[in-house]
C-alpha cells in the first residue's frame, strides 16, 4: 500500500470512529465528514483571524509575526474577520473577476508557449510545465514585466514552505526575505501605476482605492502577494496532480481524449480526488458542540479536505477516479465567505494546461510506470508532486 493509500485508510477510519478528532500537538479539532466540513466553513459567525486562536494552537504560527510596513500583518483577507473581510474582499474579487473574464486568450497563449518549449524526448511535468504556467499567468494578471518573471518564480519557491509547521530558522529567514522583497516590488509597482496606469489588476485596485477609499496601500500589496503565492503553488500542484492521475488511470485518459468536453468535469474530479490543499480552519467564536463534541471559544476547528472529498456519504465509490462523475461538489476551494478568491482563474488554467498537454502529446506516458509518485515531503498545507518525469 502506498503512503497516499495509507493516509486515506486512516481518514476512512477517522470518519467512521472519530469524525471530530482532537489533535493535541496542534490544539486543533479535525473534521473528516463532508457535511460537517462544509457546514463549518460556511458558518459566518466563526473567526478566521489566527490571533483569536488559543495559546499553543499551531495556526497562530501561520500568520506572519511581522511584515515590512505598518498594517501589512493584518491586511490579507485570508486572516480577516467581518466587517473588514467583506470590505476588502468585495472590491478585490470584483476586479479579479473582471480580469479573469478577459484572460482566456492570455492563458491559452502562455500554455502554448510553454508547450513549444517541451522536448519530444521527455521532460518533468512539474518543473518544465506545471510551475512556469501559473507564474506567467499571475505575472500577466498583475502586469509584471517579462524580465521580472524569474524573480517572481524564485520568490514563489522560497515561500512555498510558508505554511510548514515548525519551519527551520533558515526556512523562516528565506520566507520572510522573499515576502519583504515581493512587497517592496509591489510597492514600487503601485507608485509606477499611479504615475502611469497600465492594463492590469494593480492599476484596477489603485483606481478602486481612489474612487471609494475602500482599500489601503497595505491591503492592495498583501492581497496581490497572496494571489501570487496561492495562485502559483496550488495551481501548479493542480496541473501536475491532474496529469499524474490521468497517466495512472489510462481508461480515464482515453475517455478525455475521446470527448474533450470532459475537461471541465475532469478538473473537478482532480480537485476532489487529489486536492492541492490539505485543509482550512476556523476559530470558534463561542462555546459550541460539534457532533456531540464540546468545543470552547478560541479553539481551532479544521477540515481535512482530502478526507471530506472522499466521504462515502457524499460520493459513490469515493476512492475511484472518475472524470465523468456527477455528484456533490468538493470543498477543495473551501466554502462560505472565505471560499478561494482565485478559484475561477485556477480552473481556467488547469483546463487549458491539462488538455493542452494531452492534446499535444498523444502518446504521453510516465517515464517509469512502475515507479511510485514522488510527492513533496508531508507537513505542509499544500499537497503536490516534487517531480513527474514523462516520456512522449
Amino acid at each position: 500500500m502506498s503512503a497516499i493509500d495509507e493516509r486515506h485508510a486512516r481518514y476512512d477510519q477517522m470518519r467512521q470512529d472519530a469524525p471530530v478528532w482532537f489533535h493535541e500537538p496542534t490544539r486543533t479539532f479535525i473534521l473528516s465528514r463532508l457535511a460537517d466540513a462544509r457546514a463549518w466553513l460556511a458558518d459566518a459567525e466563526q473567526w478566521k483571524d489566527a490571533d483569536r486562536a488559543e495559546e499553543g494552537a499551531l495556526v497562530r504560527t501561520f500568520k506572519p509575526a511581522d511584515m515590512n510596513r505598518p498594517g501589512e500583518r493584518d491586511a490579507g483577507i485570508g486572516w480577516m474577520d467581518e466587517p473588514d473581510h467583506a470590505r476588502v474582499r468585495r472590491p478585490i474579487q470584483a476586479a479579479l473577476m473582471r480580469r479573469v473574464a478577459t484572460m482566456k486568450d492570455d492563458v491559452v497563449a502562455i500554455v502554448q508557449s510553454q508547450l513549444a518549449r517541451l522536448p519530444d524526448s521527455g521532460f518533468d511535468v512539474v518543473a518544465d510545465y506545471a510551475l512556469p504556467i501559473p507564474i506567467a499567468v499571475v505575472g500577466r494578471l498583475l502586469g509584471v514585466d517579462t524580465a521580472d518573471t524569474a524573480r517572481f518564480r524564485a520568490w514563489s519557491e522560497a515561500m512555498i514552505s510558508v505554511f510548514e509547521p515548525n519551519p527551520s530558522e533558515a526556512t523562516s529567514r528565506a520566507n520572510k526575505l522573499a515576502a519583504i522583497e515581493i512587497l517592496e516590488y509591489l510597492n514600487r509597482a503601485m507608485a509606477e501605476r499611479r504615475a502611469q496606469p497600465r492594463d492590469d489588476l494593480i492599476t484596477d485596485l489603485i483606481a478602486e482605492q481612489a474612487a471609494s477609499g475602500a482599500l489601503s496601500d497595505a491591503e492592495i500589496r498583501v492581497n496581490c502577494l497572496n494571489l501570487m503565492l496561492g495562485g502559483n503553488v496550488t495551481t501548479a500542484d493542480l496541473i501536475s496532480n491532474g496529469i499524474n492521475l490521468l497517466l495512472r488511470h489510462p481508461n480515464e485518459l482515453a475517455k478525455l481524449r475521446a470527448d474533450p468536453a470532459l475537461i471541465g468535469p475532469a478538473v473537478e474530479e482532480i480537485l476532489r480526488f487529489e486536492p492541492a490543499v490539505e485543509g482550512a480552519q476556523r476559530i470558534a467564536s463561542r462555546d459550541l458542540t460539534l457532533n456531540g463534541c464540546p468545543v470552547r471559544a478560541h479553539q481551532v476547528v479544521a477540515v481535512a479536505t482530502p478526507a471530506a472529498n472522499r466521504d462515502p456519504a457524499a460520493f459513490t465509490d469515493p476512492h475511484r477516479f472518475d472524470i465523468a462523475r456527477r455528484e456533490a461538489p468538493h470543498i477543495t476551494f473551501g466554502a462560505g465567505a472565505h471560499i478561494c478568491i482565485g478559484a475561477p482563474l485556477a480552473r481556467l488554467e488547469a483546463k487549458t494546461a491539462i488538455w493542452g498537454l494531452v492534446e499535444r502529446f498523444p502518446t504521453l506516458a510516465l517515464a517509469d510506470p512502475r515507479a511510485p509518485a514522488e510527492w513533496r515531503p508531508t507537513g505542509s498545507s499544500f499537497h503536490g508532486l516534487a517531480r513527474l518525469p514523462v516520456r512522449v
